[in-house]
This record gives structure tokens, C-alpha cells and sequence, in this order.
């Protein structure tokens, strides 16, 4: 479909200022140059406004413009040993492992630590430590705020929360930027991060990478703090949920 009939230089400067708009502004748009377009042509066109690039989904009926730019994490070798290792003795288990150090390319100072976090179901964590501190050194369970400040690179195992949002990097499954962003307010051992970092990390990760609102709340749904990260958002991000 042609540039002329998407109005895609028309659309950009309706839209290009605005921090995101609904599938109903893209409507009004599209009705405002030919009021009889049908809505399944308008839906159409969002679909092909959307694989050009000229627009973004960032979460369920809510779009920006321009292409996305998705979080990668990325892993040191031995986050992939552990994912190794996980997947012969566990080759059944959902798990998820990322490190503390991906927060550095959001914060405003920099964090010297070293900490691989390896998330299983609640069940199997004490399996997966025994075999971890088994093969390997500086393991421990669950997580005191203390630990954040070793300076040995650790590996904590945790409880994987249902429905945690996920993507697979190099055929590692790791965290997603929404994961990360609601660990990072939710959770007691970073805490260390609150107040104005905290608010620093959030603009940083909005305004450099593709954020799904929507699966960002329901993944803190799932921590009872939906309500919060929402009003948080709006408050210190400027994004409306």
C-alpha cells in the first residue's frame, strides 16, 4: 500500500508530537480526509502503517510514531553456562536468567555489581541452588539487600513469578524490558535504586525502547502493585495508562 493512500506525511504531523494515541484518533484521522472509509479499511491501514515502520504498538490499542526500538539484554558467557546447565538437568522447567549489570544502560550511575539472577518455578528452587552451588561459585538463595553490595559476581536464585514477561536472547530465556522495569520498583533488594534513580531509570527506558504498557501492568498485576506502577507512570513518566 502507497504512501498516498496510508497520508503517512499527513499522519506524522497530526501525531509525531504526541506520546501515544488510540486506534480511535487513527479513525478520526482517516475519516477527517474520507468520512465513508469503512473501519475495516482504516484497520488495514494501521496493520500496514505498522509493518512500514511509520508507526509502533506499544501496547493494546495504543500507538506512537516510528519504528520500535526493542531491549536486548545482554549475557555474559557464564549466564549461557547456567542455561546450559538448566536445560540438561531441568529440561522441563520454566526459568529465566538476566543480570543487574543491563540496568547501566538506563541508570544515571553507574552500578559496580556483578549479580546473575537465575528466576525458576517456586518449587524448584531449592533444586536448581543445590545444583548451582554445586558447579559453581558464590551462589545463594532468595536475596537480602546486603548481597546487592558484594563485590564477588554472585548468582541468586529466585522465585519466577507466573506470568512473567520474557523474550529469548541467543536461545537464553531472559527478562523483558516490562519485567525489568516492574522487578526494579516491586522489588525489596532494589531498593537501593528508589527515589529519583528510580525515576531516572523509567524516562531513560520509555524514551530509548518500545515499552508495551499493557503487558507491563498485567506482569505487575501479578505482583498486587498494578495500581501503583500506573500512578507512578503518570506521575514521574508522564505516561497515561
Amino acid at each position: 500500500m502507497g504512501k498516498e493512500v496510508l497520508q503517512i506525511e499527513k499522519l506524522k504531523e497530526s501525531f509525531l508530537n504526541k506520546e501515544n494515541f488510540k486506534i480511535a484518533d487513527l479513525q478520526a484521522f482517516y475519516h477527517s480526509i474520507d468520512k465513508d472509509l469503512p473501519k475495516t479499511t482504516i484497520n488495514w491501514r494501521i496493520n500496514s502503517l505498522v509493518k512500514s515502520n511509520a508507526i509502533q504498538r506499544i501496547g493494546r490499542g495504543m500507538y506512537k510514531c516510528g519504528s520500535g526500538n526493542h531491549f536486548t539484554p545482554e549475557l555474559s558467557q557464564k549466564a549461557s553456562r547456567i542455561n546450559n546447565l538448566m536445560k540438561i538437568n531441568f529440561p522441563y522447567l520454566k526459568f529465566l536468567i538476566w543480570q543487574i549489570s543491563e540496568i547501566n544502560i538506563l541508570s544515571q550511575h553507574l552500578i559496580n555489581k556483578d549479580i546473575i539472577y537465575v528466576e525458576v518455578e517456586r518449587e524448584a528452587v531449592e533444586a536448581v541452588f543445590e545444583l548451582l552451588r554445586e558447579k559453581l561459585k558464590y551462589v545463594l538463595k532468595g536475596k537480602s539487600n546486603e548481597d546487592v553490595y558484594l563485590e564477588e559476581r554472585i548468582i541468586v536464585v529466585r522465585s519466577l513469578v507466573s506470568g512473567s514477561p520474557s523474550q529469548l536472547v541467543k536461545n537464553v530465556p531472559t527478562t523483558s524490558i516490562e519485567k525489568l522495569l516492574v522487578d526494579l520498583y516491586c522489588d525489596k533488594e532494589f531498593e537501593f535504586l528508589q527515589g529519583y534513580e528510580l525515576t531516572f531509570i523509567f524516562n531513560t527506558a520509555f524514551s530509548k525502547y518500545t515499552i508495551n504498557t499493557n503487558k507491563l501492568l498485567r506482569y505487575a498485576s501479578r505482583k498486587a502493585r498494578r495500581e501503583q506502577v500506573a500512578e507512578f507512570l503518570l506521575e514521574e513518566v508522564g505516561v497515561s495508562c
